[in-house]
């Protein structure tokens, strides 16, 4: 059940000093789910399966909000109204939280298999050990060196694509925080994120992908990737979630065309295809 967290007549945003689920955490770290009211159909199925596939989670859950609530009593939703945009909500909800560290995903990144949590803490625990900034745990895209006291992280070197990617990753926040800049995007924030966290002296990690295939194999965190896309449900979420059994609202919120989905099929085709000419043209000039 949806229900309003604040006064809908309000015109501004709660007291930014006020922060929300008390102190530092056990552990210190928060999950922070981004995402706003008008996706607020996709706050059952998404909690459904974060349940089901981490029911042991020790860590609190925050939901980003813009006046609602969502009604779960594990879950603390942080409104933040009104709507300025990803990068003004996200701030003013991160400058709220306490623990040091975050581990922020979105709304439409479904689980879909169980989460080790010893293996998250692990992890954590290695962040903290390098002075890393970031892991990333949905290696998309992956390290650049593999480390070899750990194998499956490596470090994402400076200069590199996508090195603030805002798939699901372990934050320091008050990086996270430092990075992101009002009236960005959440695309702007992963290229031009990518470009000011090179000016940063902490290093960026990420979990590694199958060294021999390239293929993102049992991640430390792994979801369907995304539900929805350009505002609509993607045909192959649709298709998870009925394997699920997971009720979802297609009245409120359609399906992509087959078309729409052929069209995205083509360009990440194209897309990888360019990559792979890239690389042969460097390797040829290099003989």
């Amino acid at each position: 059940m949806i229900e309003p967290l604040v006064d809908l007549t309000r015109a501004e945003s709660p007291k930014l000093e006020a922060r929300v689920g008390g102190g530092v955490s056990a552990y210190g770290l928060s999950i922070v789910i981004s995402s706003c009211d008008a996706y607020e159909d996709l706050w059952k199925p998404y909690f459904t399966l974060f349940h089901r596939y981490w029911p042991d989670c020790p860590f609190p859950i925050y939901l980003i909000t813009n006046k609602l609530k969502f009604d779960d009593s594990k879950v603390i939703s942080v409104p933040v109204f009104p709507d300025r945009g990803w990068a003004t909500v996200t701030r003013e909800a991160l400058e709220r939280l306490a623990d040091p560290y975050i581990l922020y995903t979105h709304e439409d990144f479904f689980l879909d298999r169980k989460v080790d949590t010893s293996r998250i803490l692990k992890l954590l625990d290695y962040m903290k050990k390098r002075g890393a900034a970031y892991l990333r745990l949905y290696p998309s895209p992956g390290p650049d060196v593999v480390f070899s006291d750990l194998p499956e992280v490596g470090e994402i070197n400076k200069g590199s694509e996508y090195r603030t990617c805002l798939q699901a990753a372990l934050w320091k926040r008050e990086v996270m925080i430092s990075l992101i800049r009002d009236g960005e995007n959440p695309w702007q924030m992963e290229i031009l994120g990518s470009q000011r966290s090179n000016e940063l002296e902490m290093p960026f990690l990420s979990a590694i992908r199958n060294p021999n295939g390239h293929e993102i194999v049992n991640p430390p965190l792994s979801y369907f990737c995304t539900a929805v896309y350009k505002g609509l449900w993607m045909r192959e979420a649709v298709k998870f979630c009925r394997r699920e059994g997971v009720p979802i609202d297609l009245k409120r919120r359609g399906v992509e065309t087959v078309w729409i989905e052929t069209k995205r099929a083509v360009m990440r085709r194209v897309n990888k295809t360019r990559l792979y000419e890239v690389i042969r043209n460097v390797v040829k000039g290099k003989k």
